[in-house]
């Protein structure tokens, strides 16, 4: 399982532009400090990023959208293009905000998803009473 510190130090290995990716998922409620730890690092990038890698020896796979994702190792997957409404920098990384993760997760809306949707609410409610 991956901590905040792990994901920071693997991201930051990776050396990939700033502007050309953004976390996703689970990684993006760690860094936010919604979970604990998560499996794997979710990214959103660029199609520059996918070409990249594919030329690299990554296999690209196609997605039900034609968009394109690859898998890196065991821990990151790329998503071609996955939008998100707004990112944070967190750490020195860009990180899909609470309100875009949250949105995406609705409309997918696993029983996992589900289960983040409610700790992303429990965390921004105590948020806000501390304030």
């Amino acid at each position: 399982m991956l901590k905040k510190g792990n994901i920071v130090e693997k991201l930051k290995e990776l050396n990939l532009p700033i502007n050309e990716y953004w976390v996703l998922a689970g990684a993006a409620l760690v860094l936010h400090g919604v979970k604990e730890e998560t499996r794997d690092i979710d990214l959103g990038c660029t199609s520059n990023i996918i070409e990249k890698l594919a030329s690299r020896g990554y296999k690209v796979k196609f997605e039900d959208d034609n968009s394109r994702s690859l898998q890196v190792g065991a821990e990151f997957e790329f998503f071609e293009n996955w939008d998100v409404e707004e990112i944070e920098m967190i750490e020195g990384l860009p990180v899909g905000s609470l309100e875009s993760i949250k949105k995406h997760k609705v409309d997918l809306g696993r029983e996992k998803d589900l289960k983040d949707i409610e700790l992303i609410n429990q965390f921004i409610d105590k948020k806000y009473r501390n304030k």
